[in-house]
């Protein structure tokens, strides 16, 4: 059985090049192929020799998913629906901005945070997904898109990214790498419930991404009550952690707070948070709660919402209410699930090299 090039970490790519008789530098014709310019033949990569076009399929296969399905939504988003090779799915958003396109994309089929406002939770934890099918459903966006131009990448759909690090960590060496989509950091976000010990983890890398925090709540007896996490990282242990968090020059931390009517919507929950972010150098995104059936909480009134928004500016705390785009289709924050008989598709589309 052939290995599956698509998503494998570097230096193996290197490895394996050098255990063919093959220089090192191979890699550097190759893998472009596949991640810039979305290649899945060995054969119409020309500027390598045909016997080493040969020899390479000879030994590697270049997959991505089993199948893929989309939704389009009246807003001009897109859900895709990709099923992966062992019949599992996971679903990503597309979304056109002002300002250029956004991938919010999966890092785990299911999730095991259980957070009561998510649908997601829903579903449970069912495996991590590898580094391949990560990046792959970037990369099947931008060539369904027809986009040649540099995206934004979130880690915001379905999983909690940090209980999936291994695989997170060799996705974002090929979202940055040369060799790979060469994307700036910049451009590239990882959100977390929380999870201190791998956030300090990857505080470390040599590049390192943007930090987003799924917040939520003002008070730990609050935050228990929507995210078990917080059990185990209290929010001051969670903000004592963002505070180490190394930024450059111009970056800041995200901190997302979804509203819930009557739950964390009080002006005393805009004067406790502004208290909590003080050192921090952040912004806020404030996320009217996207209502689902089967889940509990209601969205925010917009006078409300408004008035927490005012305080917040009162006290120079950079924010903006983000309203979510898909939510005719189930793509909004919050909404992602995948359920037997409930992800329907407008249109099948064949998986590209699968």
């Amino acid at each position: 059985m052939k290995n599956n090039l698509f998503g494998m970490p570097l230096d193996a790519v290197k490895k394996t090049l050098v255990d063919l008789g093959e220089k090192p530098f191979r890699a550097k014709q190759i893998l472009p192929w596949i991640y810039q310019h979305r290649v899945t033949d060995f054969e119409a990569m020309t500027n390598l020799s045909k016997p080493l076009r040969q020899k390479l399929q000879s030994i590697w296969s270049i997959e991505l998913f089993s199948g893929v399905t989309k939704k389009l939504s009246q807003d001009g988003s897109i859900k895709y629906l990709f099923q992966c090779h062992d019949g599992k799915e996971v679903e990503s958003v597309f979304m056109p901005m002002n300002a250029g396109y956004t991938l919010c994309i999966s890092s785990q089929v299911g999730c095991a945070q259980a957070c009561s406002f998510c649908l997601t939770a829903t579903m449970g934890f069912v495996r991590n997904l590898t580094a391949g099918e990560i990046v792959g459903q970037v990369w099947y966006i931008l060539n369904d898109q027809g986009i040649d131009r540099p995206v934004n990448i979130v880690m915001m759909g379905m999983g909690e990214p940090l209980l999936n690090i291994k695989n997170v960590e060799l996705a974002l060496e090929l979202f940055f790498s040369p060799l790979g989509f060469e994307l700036s950091p910049k451009r590239v976000t990882v959100s977390t419930s929380g999870h201190v010990t791998h956030i300090n983890r990857l505080a470390k890398l040599e590049i390192r991404p943007r930090l987003a925090i799924s917040l939520n709540a003002t008070t730990d007896e609050q935050r228990d009550a929507i995210m078990p996490v917080n059990q185990q990282w209290p929010i001051q242990e969670l903000l004592d952690a963002c505070r180490d968090f190394p930024l450059g020059s111009r970056d800041r931390i995200t901190f997302e707070y979804v509203v819930m009517k009557g739950f964390n919507d009080s002006l005393d929950d805009a004067k406790r948070l502004v208290k909590l972010l003080m050192g921090i150098r952040c912004k806020v995104n404030l996320i009217p709660f996207n209502e689902t059936d089967g889940l509990p909480y209601k969205e925010p009134d917009l006078e409300t919402l408004e008035a927490f928004q005012a305080r917040l500016n009162r006290s120079g705390v950079r924010n903006t209410i983000r309203w979510s785009k898909g939510r005719d289709i189930g793509a909004a924050c919050g909404q992602l699930a995948v359920k037997k008989g409930v992800a329907g598709a407008t249109r099948v589309i064949p998986g590209t090299a699968c």
